[in-house]
């Protein structure tokens, strides 16, 4: 999915909004693959279980916070994009404890929000070339957000009973 139509899913929050209120809805999500007991499922076959899922999410948040910040800082140089199935393979979430995995996700999130609430007005529209696209911070945030709600609706849709 592309990084636009994952900022369209932002439309009409304000940015820290956006990121705060993801989180009850995300929390409820993994409570939801806990019951079901689904955190080694893949629904098909090289398909990534629910473990790598939110192993790949907070690989994902870690480098989009990262980048937020780069830009906020007025750091010009050029951002490069990364190969998340690379990170998947090497992360080896698939290892990790469920509730290490959630901790560390909610925590991350809480602290990105706290990241993005700092941010000033100004340094919200600041932008810089991230692989082949240009983005401001406030994008950045939104990104999150649709990227996060996306990896929710592939989950519920084929992941959960």
């Amino acid at each position: 999915m592309s990084h636009l139509n994952y900022i369209k899913r932002a439309e009409g929050y304000k940015v820290e909004d956006a990121l705060l209120n993801r989180i009850p809805v995300i929390v409820e999500t993994l409570e939801e693959i806990t019951k079901q007991n689904k955190w080694n499922f893949a629904y098909a076959e090289g398909k990534w279980t629910l473990k790598e899922v939110v192993q790949h999410l907070i690989d994902c948040e870690r480098i989009f916070s990262y980048r937020a910040l780069h830009i906020a800082r007025q750091d010009t140089s050029i951002l490069s994009g990364f190969d998340e199935n690379i990170y998947v393979d090497n992360a080896k979430g698939e290892d990790k404890e469920v509730s290490e995995l959630v901790e560390e996700y909610v925590c991350l999130m809480k602290s990105i929000y706290f990241e993005f609430k700092g941010f000033t007005k100004d340094a919200l529209t600041l932008s810089n070339q991230v692989a082949n696209y240009v983005v401001t911070v406030e994008e950045i945030g939104k990104i999150m957000y649709g990227h996060s709600l996306h990896h929710l609706d592939v989950i519920k849709e084929r992941y959960l009973d």
